[in-house]
């Protein structure tokens, strides 16, 4: 895990290029020079602005024709710098993420400094630790220095960071300080520039597998979910509740890591999440009526019934007892991760153990980026508490945990009283 990501702006954070190009025509206008559509600007951008002069202005241009250009350049720029300026689609995102984890945020840009702290502050405000712009006097990247000092103004070693850029100079910066490089292929450079880069990326989601090791995937990406289940990956999931912590249940090594990642006590036994009665008839057995009852009344919802259990399980799952809590939650994204799996999901809330309960995958990475291989981001969590627990192997029934569903709307649906506190 990287504690530390410093980001390149144009190309990388932000698509400049068509205030850049306006700019520039500008100029080119301005001298008589010829212009250039916006897309030839991806490639003459980077090193600074005079740098971009130099590369628009026609062969033989004297060099005090250029700085009176850079001069013009500016002072347009300065005026209509974000105008068309948008920040690339999945980086908010990803921000969020990345920052929700822990990790601390940087900017490093080859634009001058005030112009850079101006964007940042317009499209990313309160994000960024430290927002570093080219300074008179100093080099620029690829020369390390001002790399070096980003990394002194946040506290971090080369080793604990990672530069993101889209051009050969942030990759060059990158070994120069020692830090890792990650290239991103949505900017204004191609994957042949980018060929150095220790990490590749083609989308800005990718970022926060890339600094936590844990990978965020988009609302609706069941299959993908499904596939990590399978292979032995936890999988953060929502529901209605809380996220849940998933494992396929069926796998004991993969359960066994529920423990270890949440920090768990061993005794404890986890529920599973089933896609509906007939997932529970596979696992359990001395199935009461009342469960369909209830099942029916309930689920997909906030009730967890503990029943007896087959045995088919590993036991990590009951921690050895014979007793097994079934849960059928209602969220699309979930259920239909269960059903593309075909198997229960060992499944207690995705929380460091003593922790609160997360109610969004941010409060999903804040505690367990790093310990776990993903978090499907379906939004925030419509209950915010976890289910109701209900002991059917007992009579009276009896609520174990009061959550999400009141004793009196099961005590309605049931016909009878049951035990337990709870309103």
């Amino acid at each position: 895990m990287k504690r530390h990501v410093i980001f390149d702006l144009d190309g990388t954070l932000l698509n400049t290029i068509e205030d850049l190009a306006a700019a520039g025509n500008h100029v080119c206008r301005a001298n008589g020079w010829p212009t250039f559509p916006p897309a030839a600007y991806r490639r003459m951008v980077g090193g600074g602005i005079p740098n971009l002069i130099s590369r628009m202005a026609p062969e033989g241009t004297g060099w005090e024709a250029v700085q009176a250009a850079t001069e013009q350049f500016i002072a347009y720029y300065q005026d209509h710098l974000d105008e068309r300026t948008v920040p690339y689609p999945g980086i908010t995102r990803a921000l969020a993420a990345l920052k929700a984890a822990g990790v601390g945020l940087a900017v490093l840009s080859n634009k001058a400094h005030p112009l850079t702290v101006q964007l940042v502050e317009s499209h990313f405000p309160g994000v960024f630790s430290w927002v570093q712009g080219a300074l008179p006097g100093l080099p620029v990247k690829p020369d390390p220095t001002l790399l070096r000092q980003v990394l002194d103004r946040l506290g971090a070693s080369p080793e604990d960071a990672m530069m993101v850029g889209d051009s050969g100079a942030d990759l060059r910066v990158a070994q120069a300080a020692g830090t890792a490089s990650c290239g991103v292929l949505w900017g204004f450079r191609d994957r042949e520039e980018l060929e150095g880069a220790e990490l590749l990326l083609d989308h800005p989601l990718q970022l926060v597998e890339a600094a936590t090791g844990t990978r965020l995937l988009e609302a609706g990406d069941v299959q993908a979910a499904a596939e990590l289940l399978s292979g032995g990956v936890l999988v953060a999931l929502p529901t209605e509740t809380v996220y849940g912590l998933a494992a396929d249940a069926t796998q004991a090594g993969a359960v066994q890591a529920i423990y270890t990642a949440k920090g768990r006590p061993e005794g404890k036994a986890l529920n599973v999440l089933v896609d509906g009665m007939m997932m529970v008839e596979q696992i359990c057995e001395g199935i009461p009526p009342d469960a369909y009852t209830l099942a029916r009344a309930f689920w997909p919802g906030p009730l967890t019934m503990i029943l007896r259990g087959r045995g088919v399980l590993p036991p990590q799952v009951t921690a050895g007892g014979d007793t097994q809590g079934v849960r059928c939650p209602d969220h699309p994204d979930t259920l239909a991760v269960i059903r593309t799996l075909g198997r229960p999901l060992a499944c207690p809330s995705a929380n460091r153990s003593g922790q609160p309960s997360p109610k969004s995958a941010d409060q999903v990475l804040a505690q367990l980026a790093g310990r776990i291989g993903a978090v499907l981001d379906g939004g925030e969590c419509a209950v915010g508490v976890e289910s109701t627990i209900l002991d059917l192997t007992v009579t009276p029934y009896r609520i174990l945990r009061q959550g999400g569903l009141s004793r009196k709307a099961i005590q309605e649906a049931l016909g009878a009283e049951v035990e337990g506190a709870g309103p």
